[in-house]
């Protein structure tokens, strides 16, 4: 079994050769926040491991810097994370409450169970949730105030092979992903089944196709929107359920996944 500190080793040596392939595709980016695992040892050890996938970063005055370092000092110093995104970090402590209470029986939950829950999580419940998860965005480099298809189109282009890099290297169990897909990823990678589609069409779970491998992809809403988005996380439940209707058994297999392996 890896060390803690062999976990920590090999993750940082090979974010920081990633980082270095990626600025040198965007050397001429005014800036860049770098992302990925917020804490390497937290996901190594646990059981679902979540990828947060989202639009972009924005820094007002241009700044580069680590997101999840940026995180991480949020944690140690009890301050706020996500300080100025409130719906940001409400819908993400929703998110990751049902995935935590679901693990391997998300057919034995209920929806008042879900709902107290949610609203029995506190703050510090939601950081520790948080802290075994990795946090990404397709575009990484001069985010800007308000999303441009167009745009954020392009710089997933062309930092797609970084993207899959990260995916492949953190192997999750689910992706999730904030309107990240239609005019974005939706031609750049190759899909496999339609795992679940909502009839209204606010959420639906793929699998991504890199390589050989499949991950569980969930197409929904950016965490920061707000309208409709009341009891949003009761429609993510359900769509888990439903999955595990039409496979039983699929999420169990995607437990204790190893991850931090070389592709």
């Amino acid at each position: 079994m890896a060390t803690e500190s062999s976990i920590r080793k090999i993750y940082n040596q090979w974010n920081k050769d990633l980082k270095n392939r990626y600025l040198e595709f965007f050397r001429e980016s005014a800036y860049t926040i770098w992302d990925g695992v917020i804490s390497p040892v937290d996901y190594a050890g646990a059981r679902m491991k979540v990828m947060i996938l989202n639009r972009e970063p924005y820094d007002a005055e241009n700044v580069s810097y680590d997101l999840t370092k940026a995180i991480l000092d949020c944690i140690k110093e009890d301050t706020w994370v996500f300080p100025y995104q409130t719906t940001l970090r409400t819908h993400l402590k929703q998110y990751l409450t049902v995935l935590n209470l679901g693990k391997t029986d998300f057919l034995g939950l209920t929806d008042e169970a879900v709902r107290e829950s949610v609203q029995a999580t506190d703050y510090y419940e939601f950081i520790r949730l948080l802290n075994r998860v990795a946090y990404c965005n397709v575009k990484k480099s001069d985010g800007k105030p308000k999303s441009e298809i167009d745009d954020l189109y392009n710089y997933a282009k062309k930092g797609l092979d970084v993207l899959k890099e990260q995916v492949l290297f953190f192997n999750p169990s689910i992706i999730l992903a904030g309107d990240v897909c239609d005019g974005i990823l939706d031609d750049l990678v190759d899909w496999g089944d339609n795992l679940y589609q909502a009839p209204d069409r606010r959420i639906g779970i793929w699998q991504l196709k890199i390589g050989k491998k499949l991950f569980p992809f969930v197409d929904m809403y950016h965490p920061s929107r707000v309208i409709g988005m009341s009891e949003y996380y009761i429609e993510f439940l359900h769509a888990l359920q439903e999955v595990e209707r039409t496979h039983p058994g699929f999420w169990q297999t995607r437990l204790d996944n190893p991850c931090f392996q070389p592709a």
